[in-house]
């Protein structure tokens, strides 16, 4: 879904003052509702044209009407009632396009229901418009139907047809979503007059008190000034919380100029430097740069566009956030070098907090459609931004990575209750170890034109359990419990435990993590953690673990293969990850406990590839393995590798019925070490 105001999404500009303005202006053009609204829609103030568009249909100067028309009315009638006719459709079918472009979908569906019934040589858009609306409007099965009817009769090969794919997906995936339990986030529209007058969007926290958001409310002193021209331009507000309220929203002492508009800023660290972004309209377009301004006592200072390493002439720079380390600005542009129409940047900040030159974030987060408003949670390494080119809700979604600006994980969308079939956007989070237990983001899920404030909190999982002593099933007190996430292998908790032996600890979302338990004389032992099989659990209770004692047990049997967990190699290769490391880190501590312990690493494969293939691959990992364990001090002799291929497998390559079994093949490629004696 595409909105007219891509870089600062409001959707309700809306206001030429319609009802409001000059009567010379209305007994001017009230002969002329047509010529009058098709003004404004070639200039791209949707609002006031659809008044003129619907205006015009209800005025006596039209015989036709939303009720008498009918599809085949066009063969039979007159040369003259074939040109009101004509022009009819196309009042219809821009009145339909009004309401769609400043997001009132509930009146959109109603007129593109009727274009459908137009030529679709004239109007091949007609039906996949119908689509959004409906799937926007909640309607998700005559959306479908819409979509497939579309794609049945739409021949071009183009962006188009490429999205009504998408949105047929999105139409599944809001069902799976539906279905889901979403009993874990708590969203709620902000009260006070925070959301009153306009459009409310891009909400930050500066320091603990001071909230920060962009409104296209009219003030009064604009209104009186205005003499008949929009009132409502975007500005910087604050305001400030105290216990559960806000004091009342006041703008931001940045002083801005003509056709200016401003909003969606960000701040340095220390609070005194604020980015933000300055746009205005130009041949119906929207034109935006990134400015910067100091903090001078009380005041600010006048601000200063950004150099080229961040504004391009001819193209628009937009929406900045900066690091909490201050090290990265990021933002979004439709700049050259681009995957698309706006792609996410950023830049490495300078010693004076000035931005270097932009790099794109590349392909794993940038679509051939928009990505914007970007943002990043330093103590979970997360990106979250909102684009409108992935399968999600509808418009623009939130999506999340992880990440340290060289490498992502796979892109996730945060899905309900978080977002919405409408657009979705602006994510900030005031939450310091948690992402997501104090969010606050912008949506227009519960308007029929314009961006609102949100806040959501997300009620945390808790991790329980107890570590015994493996012969006398005593608390094991003392013992270190380290929790390490496993995908950016990092210890992400600790806890040292007490006389109950037990540990508990919250977590944001369950996730792949591990936990290792250890104490001095005692062999470690570790487990990954699992979702519970309730979906909306918010508690997970882990089993019992025991640790044995050096001088009771012996951490391997003789002469028994054992498989070790988490030995991970690059795809199709035998280079280790760094995932292994803390795995053979164990085991040569165990064989330093037995200096004359000899071991064998072998390794195994599933049955992709020949034979001869598999054996190389899996004599060449057996003896990486054996390589780094003699890089952190074991004698080589004292070590043997072996590659089996997929000759000695533990689990079905394929299933009964001929298909491929995942799982089977995730269980035969593995590593296991086998103690030839200690």
């Amino acid at each position: 879904m595409r909105h007219k105001n891509k870089f600062v999404k409001v959707g309700c500009i809306a206001a030429f003052v319609l009802l409001a303005g000059s009567n010379t202006l209305k007994s001017q053009y009230m002969s002329d509702f047509k010529r009058t609204a098709d003004a404004f829609f070639e200039k791209g103030d949707f609002y006031s044209a659809s008044q003129y568009y619907d205006r015009y249909l209800n005025s006596k100067q039209t015989k036709i009407n939303a009720e008498n028309y009918k599809p085949y009315m066009l063969q039979i009638a007159s040369k003259s009632a074939k040109k009101e006719l004509n022009t009819y459709e196309t009042v219809v079918y821009r009145l339909a396009e009004s309401y769609r472009r400043y997001n009132d979908f509930a009146n959109a569906e109603r007129y593109y229901a009727i274009a459908t019934s137009f030529d679709t040589a004239a109007y091949p858009l007609s039906r996949y418009w119908y689509g959004v609306t409906l799937r926007a409007n909640t309607k998700y099965a005559d959306a479908e139907n819409q979509f497939n009817q579309f794609l049945d009769n739409y021949k071009a090969t183009d962006e188009y047809a490429e999205n009504a794919r998408r949105e047929l997906a999105n139409c599944r995936f809001i069902q799976e979503q539906l279905a889901s339990p979403q009993n874990t986030i708590v969203v709620r529209k902000m009260g006070g007059e925070i959301n009153q007058g306009g459009a409310t969007y891009a909400p930050l926290w500066l320091g603990n008190d001071n909230f920060i958001y962009t409104s296209s409310k009219a003030d009064s002193v604009m209104i009186v000034r205005s003499k008949g021209k929009n009132p409502y331009f975007n500005n910087l507000y604050h305001t400030v919380r105290k216990d559960t309220s806000f004091s009342r929203p006041e703008k931001l002492p940045v002083e801005v100029s003509g056709n200016l508009q401003q909003g969606a800023a960000t701040f340095t660290p220390d609070g005194n430097k604020m980015y933000f972004t300055r746009w205005e309209q130009k041949e119906g377009k929207n034109w935006g740069a990134i400015y910067v301004t100091e903090k001078k006592g009380d005041k600010w200072s006048d601000p200063v566009k950004l150099n080229g390493n961040i504004n391009i002439e001819g193209y628009s720079s937009i929406q900045p956030f900066v690091t909490s380390d201050g090290k990265y600005l990021l933002f979004s542009s439709d700049r050259p070098g681009g995957l698309g129409k706006y792609d996410l940047w950023f830049a490495t900040m300078d010693a004076g907090l000035m931005p270097g030159s932009a790099t794109n974030m590349g392909t794993g987060i940038n679509t051939k459609d928009d990505e914007q408003a970007p943002y990043f949670h330093a103590s979970t390494s997360t990106l979250v931004f909102a684009s409108n080119g992935r399968v999600g809700m509808g418009g623009f979604d939130l999506y999340k990575t992880n990440g340290d600006f060289r490498n992502w994980s796979e892109i996730k969308n945060l899905g309900l209750p978080m977002n919405s079939t409408k657009d979705d956007i602006y994510f900030f989070s005031k939450g310091k170890k948690f992402m997501m237990s104090d969010v606050y983001f912008s949506s227009d899920r519960n308007s029929v034109c314009c961006l609102e404030l949100y806040d959501a909190r997300k009620l945390n999982l808790y991790i329980t359990g107890k570590v015994v002593d493996c012969a006398t099933q005593e608390p094991m007190v003392g013992a270190k419990i380290s929790v390490v996430d496993t995908i950016l292998n990092k210890v992400v908790y600790t806890q040292t435990l007490d006389a109950t032996g037990s540990y508990g600890f919250e977590l944001e979302e369950y996730q792949p993590l591990k936990l290792v338990a250890e104490k001095q004389y005692y062999y470690p032992r570790s487990f990954h953690f699992f979702k519970p099989g309730v979906p909306d659990a918010d508690t997970l209770f882990n089993p019992v673990l025991c640790l044995p004692h050096e001088d009771t047990a012996k951490p391997y049997p003789v002469g028994k293969p054992v498989v070790m967990k988490d030995i991970y190699y690059d795809f199709d290769k035998a280079t280790l990850r760094p995932e292994s490391y803390p795995v053979l880190d164990t085991l040569a501590k165990v064989l330093r406990m037995y200096p004359q312990m000899e071991i064998e690493i072998g390794a195994h494969t599933d049955s992709k590839g020949t034979d001869a293939y598999n054996d190389k691959l899996s004599a060449a990992r057996a003896k990486s393995c054996v390589e780094y364990l003699i890089k952190v001090g074991i004698e080589p002799e004292r070590m043997h590798s072996i590659g089996f291929g997929e000759r000695m497998p533990v689990a079905p390559n394929t299933l009964p019925n001929g298909k491929d079994n995942p799982d089977g093949r995730a269980l035969n490629r593995r590593t296991e070490v086998k103690v030839l004696h200690y």
